[in-house]
């Protein structure tokens, strides 16, 4: 049996560390920030000393969990701004894709609901580059959005409003084991129906 390639050792690596924070993202969804490596490790069927190879520790395993998260939330959103359905704006579109995604990857979530609880329990000021990135990347794009499609006088305003509606939401829905009932249109529809449009 041939020795693996440099590639094919990469590829084992990427599917395992994609393997554990899949399991990490469940693990802290029943758990919380107490959940421990060990715990990864009997959720994602590897050994102890398999996660550990990967991860000497829980925060380094959250702080790539969350940047990782980063990456597909912006991703997700994307087509808000290509998708050309009349029938919804692009803020609502933007709104009703985050909702979908939080349903679809526990990862979005905690990033989500992270951000929107300022990582206060998280140890340390760790995440602040992640915060920063967080703003410019998908929080200030939303405002952006909710500027041009509404009268809001506040667009901040209403863009908090709607992350923190579509953060409880989706908490309620996710730590009741209600996912599949996640509705993100009559939700998305309920918060935008309150806001006018501009007049054109």
């Amino acid at each position: 049996m041939s020795p693996r390639t440099k590639e094919q050792n990469e590829a084992i690596r990427e599917m395992r560390m994609t393997q554990i924070m899949q399991a990490a993202a469940e693990v802290y969804l029943e758990k919380g920030i107490q959940f421990e490596i060990r715990d990864v490790a009997v959720k994602a069927e590897l050994g102890y000393g398999t996660v550990y190879h990967y991860y000497k520790n829980k925060q380094m395993l959250l702080e790539d969990l969350l940047w990782d998260a980063l990456e597909r939330t912006e991703s997700a959103v994307r087509p808000a701004w290509s998708d050309h359905d009349v029938a919804t704006r692009p803020a609502e579109r933007y709104a009703s894709l985050l909702l979908r995604h939080c349903s679809l990857d526990p990862a979005i979530f905690i990033l989500l609901k992270t951000v929107a609880d300022n990582f206060h329990h998280i140890p340390g000021n760790r995440f602040s580059k992640l915060y920063a990135e967080f703003q410019q990347r998908i929080y200030l794009p939303f405002v952006a959005l909710i500027r041009t499609d509404t009268a809001s006088p506040s667009p901040e305003q209403t863009a908090n409003l709607v992350f923190g509606s579509l953060v409880g939401y989706a908490a309620l829905n996710i730590h009741h084991d209600m996912r599949q009932e996640m509705n993100e249109h009559m939700l998305v529809d309920l918060i935008f129906a309150a806001l006018t449009p501009k007049e054109r």
